[in-house]
């Protein structure tokens, strides 16, 4: 019965450390919005966008 308790409160941890990096990214997505300017935006998502496509290439 132990281990079922160590597990459950593993799990929770989990969960809350997810649920505050959640939180903690909309709270910094909503700051940078209000101060960015939209061509600031523009840049970000398209560097995400070649780093996504450069990751996606290296895989196959």
């Amino acid at each position: 019965m132990g281990k079922c308790k160590k597990r459950v409160f593993r799990i929770k941890i989990r969960n809350e450390k997810i649920l505050g990096i959640i939180l903690v990214a909309i709270g910094i997505t909503i700051i940078a919005v209000m101060v960015l300017p939209y061509s600031v935006w523009i840049v970000f998502f398209g560097v995400a966008l070649i780093i996504a496509g450069y990751r996606l290439f290296l895989c196959k």
